[in-house]
């Protein structure tokens, strides 16, 4: 024979059994029993063999729905069946009674009283998973004809026989029904369990949900949580770029004018006669030169100053501080510095960082007024994505940190919230410019830093600054000595400067120090001087912002033609073409605004004698 083919049609699916239905429907007389022996539930062979309905029994008690005999002084029917039930809720095990005289009430319908009834009950517990009893079955046989039967006395053979068939027959019934009895309990556990182990298993997994969900929602705070603080670190970040920007232009307008009046002042200053209006001429001076710091400092928080970035080693240069740091706190602030061992370098502009650590000691002196302690510690840390996840604008490395804390009066909240602000200070009118903290920030960041605040109200304050760790030797302090006498020379300039104003007065001061200057106004007039008129100067003076076209464009414009010519960028401010990031790339000569007589003469000299300066190639 050949293999048989395997069905392609997968056996039905069989459905859970309806075990109310094959409850009723049972064969057999029974009864469902609560502990407190009220009526559940019944079987339809009940109800036919009590002459009752499920709705007039389901719901009340045992005993007041079968009550015995009133008629019958001698009923025991209910006191034996109490007794059973007893010790089944007691011993939580099956009791079978012997047979009982148990009358029924017959329905009003049918003459009402009570019938005379025989009975053999079988009383069963069933217990949960904990071994609880939570129900009884309640299971009869109807054995009144049976009884009967025995109490007639017949003298034919046939009957005894018959009667005997039938009392074998009936007992055989009992043992069968009995059996089905158990059958329907075990299938009624297998069912409670199955489904005690479905609702323990869904509970699992809904308390696994819901652990899941708290999870998610701590997540999700969090997550709000960090993205309020970086949006409001961002908002911050774009209102002080924002302001500095503004600064920036603020001070390269100013620096035109203060040219102007600090040139021509110093030029006065050397023709002016002791008796004569000296005097006057030094203030004027002297309020140049400080409107010439507030630019500077203005420069330094919009990020637009020249830096001359070398590799220092910060505990040098707190060390060289500490003395002038001490007068300056006074008696009553004691200073402690803390040093971190095998410290690495950073590479900054060594005055900038000087400024930083010097306004950052006087901001909290002022925050000291009746004493204190200030601490200046510096250490090597390492920034990681965490951090850098927090704070707007931090790149993930190694940083050389200083600190700066103080016992002071602290900031609140609001405070803190401008305490980079340009001209934001709490100090009294006249004691403070505002631009302290502002500058600091300014020179941070355009070093390539960032700043971490810390301040409670009557706590103090701390400020931490990171600046990037360098590889490389530090370079020596600088030593100081007296300013050579100003320098003179005969060379060709030629001067592009498109402020009227400034370039009258460096044409003066050119001129006065023995130099030939030629002028032009615009970038058009300056190629002009070079390209029609064929006049090699030895020096392009240039401003580096112009209308039409920048200094550096005209620069590589005379490189074509006179590659020899050295050139001098100078600017309001530093944010054009000629910077990378504001800081000066070391190939190309730079002369900040404001203009001074010496300050311009010497760079002029400096720039002509050098062997390796910047020429228009």
């Amino acid at each position: 024979m050949g293999k048989r083919a395997k069905s392609s049609v997968s056996a039905p699916e069989t459905a859970a059994p309806d075990f109310k239905t094959l409850f009723e429907s049972a064969p057999g007389l029974y009864l469902v029993l609560t502990p407190e022996l009220v009526i559940v539930a019944a079987s339809d062979a009940y109800l036919r063999a009590t002459m009752t309905g499920r709705e007039s029994i389901v719901g009340h008690s045992l005993f007041d729905v079968f009550p015995d005999n009133p008629n019958d002084p001698g009923a025991t029917g209910e006191g034996n069946l109490r007794a059973s039930l007893a010790r089944v809720l007691e011993e939580r095990r099956p009791d079978a009674m012997a047979v009982q005289k148990y009358d029924i009430r017959r329905p009003e319908s049918e003459g009402g009283g009570f019938e005379e009834r025989f009975w053999s009950p079988v009383n069963s517990p069933i217990l949960d998973s904990r071994g609880d009893l939570v129900y009884i079955i309640h299971r009869v046989e109807d054995v009144t004809a049976f009884v009967r039967l025995k109490r007639q006395d017949h003298d034919h053979t046939e009957a005894t026989e018959a009667l005997r068939t039938r009392a074998e027959a009936m007992e055989t019934e009992i043992f069968q029904r009995a059996q089905q009895i158990q059958d329907v309990n075990r299938q009624l556990r297998e069912f409670q369990s199955e489904l005690e182990r479905r609702v323990e298993s869904r509970t699992a997994d809904l308390r696994r949900a819901n652990e899941e969900l708290q999870r998610e929602i701590v997540e999700r705070e969090k997550t709000e949580d960090a993205l309020r603080r970086s949006e409001e670190q961002l908002r911050q970040a774009q209102k002080l770029e924002a302001i500095g920007r503004f600064a920036g232009g603020i001070a390269h307008d100013f620096n035109n004018l203060l040219t102007v009046i600090l040139s021509y002042s110093q030029m006065l200053l050397r023709r002016a006669e002791p008796t004569g209006h000296r005097r006057e001429l030094e203030e004027i001076q002297r309020a140049g030169q400080r409107a010439a710091d507030l630019t500077r400092q203005l420069l330094a928080f919009s990020r637009q100053q020249v830096l001359e970035p070398a590799i220092l080693d910060m505990n040098v240069v707190l060390r060289n501080l500490s003395t002038m740091l001490m007068r300056v706190l006074g008696e009553d602030v004691e200073l402690k510095l803390g040093r971190g061992a095998a410290l690495g370098k950073v590479k900054v502009d060594r005055s900038q960082l000087e400024q930083v650590i010097m306004n950052l000691v006087v901001n909290a002196r002022d925050a000291m007024p009746n004493g204190g302690k200030l601490v200046l510690e510096t250490g090597n840390v390492d920034l990681d994505e965490g951090y850098a996840a927090d704070h707007v604008g931090v790149t993930p490395g190694p940083y050389v940190m200083l600190a700066v804390s103080d016992t002071g009066a602290g900031m609140d909240k609001a405070t803190q919230a401008r305490a980079f602000d340009p001209f934001f200070t709490t100090k009294d009118v006249g004691r403070g410019t505002g631009l302290g903290l502002a500058t600091v920030f300014g020179i941070v960041k355009q070093s390539g830093g960032n700043l971490w605040l810390y301040s409670e109200p009557g706590c103090g304050t701390t400020i931490r600054i990171y600046f990037p760790r360098c590889e490389g030797e530090a370079e020596s302090t600088r030593s100081s000595g007296p300013l050579p006498s100003l320098p003179r020379g005969t060379e060709t300039i030629l001067l592009l400067e498109d402020e009227e104003q400034v370039r009258h007065v460096a044409v003066s001061i050119l001129e006065g120090s023995g130099y030939r200057v030629l002028e032009a106004a615009n970038p058009e007039d300056a190629l002009s001087i070079v390209e029609q008129r064929g006049i090699v100067p030895d020096l392009l003076l240039t401003d580096v912002v112009m209308p039409r076209m920048s200094g550096r464009h005209v620069a590589e414009r005379i490189a074509a033609r006179c590659p020899i010519v050295r050139v001098l960028f100078m600017s309001g401010y530093t944010d054009d073409v000629v910077l990378h990031h504001g800081v000066l790339a070391s190939d190309v000569a730079f002369l900040q605004k404001p203009l001074t007589p010496d300050s311009l003469t010497r760079k002029v000299r400096e720039v002509l004698d050098a062997s390796g300066g910047e020429r228009a190639a």
